[in-house]
């Protein structure tokens, strides 16, 4: 078997998993890369604009517009901080949950299908090959904060 054809592969299950991914988030509401600002914001309430886009590695620039379309939305609010009144606290609204919700069953769902039919073990050894491929092509001098850009959709 040739290499292209498994790389083919690869990217095709990559294309076709982010395709009904993206389906869902809209169905809901949902712009690319707003369910990550939701969960994080639900998992670290009260965060601030710059913790957020710092977790996404993006400027803070970078997320306002996403914020304002989240919050004119309904889907996060904007609280000010009792300590600095210029600082504004994000806080996930029940409008955001709901989705956030809706969103990850649709997630887990879809990851349900994919694995259809894999044992434990295949699972686990599908899982070993990732990561030597992975290893295989990373490069020397991507570090952990290149990697996890990648993984976020590069610098937006």
């Amino acid at each position: 078997m040739d290499n292209r054809s498994l790389v083919h592969e690869i990217i095709t299950l990559n294309v076709t998993h982010r395709y009904r991914v993206s389906k869902a988030a809209s169905s809901l509401g949902l712009y690319f890369g707003q369910p990550a600002i939701l969960e994080f914001i639900s998992y670290n309430n009260g965060c601030t604009q710059k913790e957020l886009a710092e977790h996404l590695h993006v400027s803070p620039a970078s997320v306002a517009t996403s914020l304002k379309r989240m919050e004119k939305s309904g889907f996060i609010a904007r609280i000010d901080d009792k300590d600095d009144s210029r600082k504004k606290r994000l806080t996930v609204t029940e409008k955001g949950a709901n989705a956030l919700r809706n969103f990850r069953k649709v997630c887990d769902e879809t990851d349900e299908q994919v694995f259809s039919g894999f044992t434990e073990e295949e699972k686990e050894t599908l899982m070993y090959f990732l990561k030597r491929l992975n290893m295989n092509i990373a490069d020397n001098e991507m570090t952990k904060e290149d990697f996890k850009k990648i993984l976020n959709g590069g610098d937006r």
